[in-house]
Parts: structure tokens; C-alpha cells; sequence
């Protein structure tokens, strides 16, 4: 019984290890609108219903970057809305493309609103949906649920490996 035990928590504390690193390389790699690249994609943790009814709430978006090439007239895209003040993802259709240099294109949107490729995050046809794993990663990539799911039990093993090391120290 005990080594099935052992197997079991070791199988938890690798799956445990790996959800750590995943979530802190996506921390690492927010830019500057709360977006995480990482391994050459977007990941989008919905924390609302911004993107409804096309996409759920407390779901993940992977969406992998698209070309200029790749973005047709027609096609919905998901973009930086660099207007508002909170930089919210949106989600709309593209109603014309108009090719400003060899490296930027523009796109105007169904809102009327105009954006530059370079703020651009991908398109429908590329995006997966994780379903209800956003409001897990939403927890853990927050302030608190970083500090208690995260770190705090790492320092609490940290803590008991320094006893350990000092209790085998003091058999000698």
C-alpha cells in the first residue's frame, strides 16, 4: 500500500511541477498588453465574456500568429483594441486590407476601426479553445493564487528539506 502511495504522490508532485512551469513561463512572457507568448503562440486566459457569444467564458484561446498573407478580407481577427484604456483583446470581421509597406499592412474592421498587422493576434481559422482551463490559469497567474498555490508550497518544502538536512546532520 505504501508503494502505491508513493506512486501516486509522485505522479501528483510531477503534474503539480509541470502546471508551475508552464504558468510561470507564461508569466515570464506577458507583453505589455497581459498576453502571453509562449512556444510561438498566444495564450489567452477569458476571465469574461468579452469575446461572447463566439467564445466562452473561463476558457483558453491558443491562437497561433498569422502572416499578412494569411488574413484575408472576410476573415475575423482578433487584435490589440489599442483605443480603450484597458487594451481588451477584441474579436471582429475584416472588411478591407490595404498594404502600407513590405512589413505592415492595415486592416479595416467591421467597427470601422483601423489596425495595423502589427496589432494583430491571429485569426479565427487558427484559434483553439481550451474550455474551462482559463479560470485555472486565471487563478493561478493572479497575485494570490500565484503567492499560495505557487509559492508557498514550495517555500513550505524548502523549509521542511532544510530540517531534513539539518535532523540527518545531527544523527552524525
Amino acid at each position: 500500500m505504501k508503494k502505491v502511495l508513493k506512486i501516486v504522490l509522485g505522479i501528483f508532485i510531477c503534474i503539480y511541477l509541470v502546471v508551475i512551469a508552464f504558468t510561470t513561463g507564461l508569466l515570464f512572457n506577458k507583453n505589455e498588453y497581459g498576453v502571453s507568448k509562449f512556444l510561438g503562440k498566444y495564450y489567452i486566459a477569458l476571465d469574461d465574456d468579452s469575446l461572447a457569444p463566439d467564445y466562452k467564458e473561463n476558457s483558453i484561446l491558443v491562437l497561433k500568429p498569422v502572416t499578412d498573407e494569411d488574413v484575408e478580407v472576410g476573415d475575423k481577427v482578433f487584435y490589440y483594441d489599442t483605443y480603450s484604456a484597458d487594451h481588451k483583446i477584441k474579436f471582429t470581421e475584416v472588411t478591407r486590407k490595404e498594404k502600407v509597406n513590405d512589413s505592415e499592412v492595415t486592416y479595416s474592421l467591421r467597427d470601422n476601426t483601423l489596425v495595423s498587422s502589427e496589432y494583430v493576434l491571429g485569426s479565427e481559422k487558427t484559434a483553439e479553445t481550451l474550455s474551462f482551463l482559463g479560470k485555472v490559469l486565471y487563478i493561478l497567474q493572479s497575485k494570490w493564487g500565484f503567492l499560495l498555490i505557487v509559492v508557498f508550497p514550495l517555500f513550505l518544502l524548502f523549509i521542511y528539506e532544510i530540517y531534513a538536512i539539518v535532523m540527518e546532520v545531527r544523527k552524525k
